[in-house]
Formats: C-alpha cells, sequence, structure tokens
C-alpha cells in the first residue's frame, strides 16, 4: 500500500515538474530576440496584414455615406489602424536584433505617419461636401502617399 502511494505521488509530481519545465522554455522563446531573418519575415507578414487593415478603412472611405453605422465603423477602423500599429510595436520591440534597431525605429515612424494619414481622414470623411472636406481629404491622400512612397523606398 505504502508502495503505491509512494508511486502515485512520484508520477504526479514528475508530471507537475514536466509542465513547469514545459512551460519556463514556452516562456523563455516567448520573448527571444529574433535572428534578422526572422526578423525581416515578421515586418514582411506584419506589413502585409496592416495593408489589409488599411485597405478595408480606406474602402470605407470611399463608400462613406453618412449613416451612424458608417461614423461607428470609421471610428472603429481608424483604431483598428492606431491598434494594430501599438500592438505590432509592443510586440515587435522586443525582439528586434541589435543590428535592426535603427530599421524598426524607421518603420514605426513610417507607421506612425499612416495613423496621421488615417487620422487627417477620419476628420474629413464625415464632413459635408464643400471646398474645406475636398481640401482635408487631398491633404489626408497626400499624407497617405507620403507613407507608402517612404515604405516603399524604406530598407
Amino acid at each position: 500500500m505504502k508502495s503505491k502511494k509512494w508511486w502515485l505521488i512520484a508520477g504526479v509530481s514528475a508530471i507537475i515538474v514536466a509542465i513547469g519545465v514545459g512551460c519556463f522554455f514556452y516562456f523563455s522563446s516567448w520573448g527571444k530576440v529574433f535572428t534578422k531573418p526572422e526578423y525581416i519575415k515578421e515586418v514582411v507578414v506584419q506589413n502585409e496584414n496592416f495593408n489589409d487593415v488599411l485597405d478595408e478603412f480606406l474602402d470605407l472611405t470611399t463608400s462613406y455615406i453618412g449613416t451612424k453605422e458608417d461614423a461607428q465603423k470609421l471610428e472603429d477602423l481608424a483604431n483598428k489602424c492606431e491598434t494594430f500599429v501599438n500592438n505590432l510595436e509592443k510586440k515587435l520591440k522586443p525582439k528586434v536584433p541589435r543590428d535592426s534597431q535603427q530599421h524598426f525605429e524607421k518603420m514605426m515612424a513610417i507607421y506612425r505617419k499612416y495613423l496621421e494619414a488615417v487620422d487627417m481622414y477620419k476628420k474629413a470623411v464625415p464632413k459635408p461636401l464643400s471646398e474645406e472636406r475636398t481640401q482635408l481629404m487631398y491633404e489626408a491622400q497626400q499624407k497617405l502617399k507620403e507613407a507608402e512612397s517612404e515604405m516603399k523606398n524604406f530598407n
């Protein structure tokens, strides 16, 4: 009886230790710094994901008809863009290799420029049709083109 109890305790202890070791390795690799190729791959994937979110936002700016639902969706998509960039920075910053720090900082500056354009659109789109709205939309478009050009020419 004591032998059986001892084996049971040993088995449960081994399982607990295995789970603890597994959690340690999982969470310690979670904050692991990327190699340069891993970093570049992640940057490319995240850029594609951001472009999807941005395209959804821009699609709404062209189809906006002024309903409460459209206004809410515009706000939600603008927030989604901002959240995406903020989460990207939080997620990626600790994993950036030393030799890519400057690249990361420049890239985040470009993403902030995208957010400026999104904010400009968000303010301009709901305005009634007027010369002021046309001017604000033009300025937002120029800011967006500037960010796109910088991202395209960014190495």
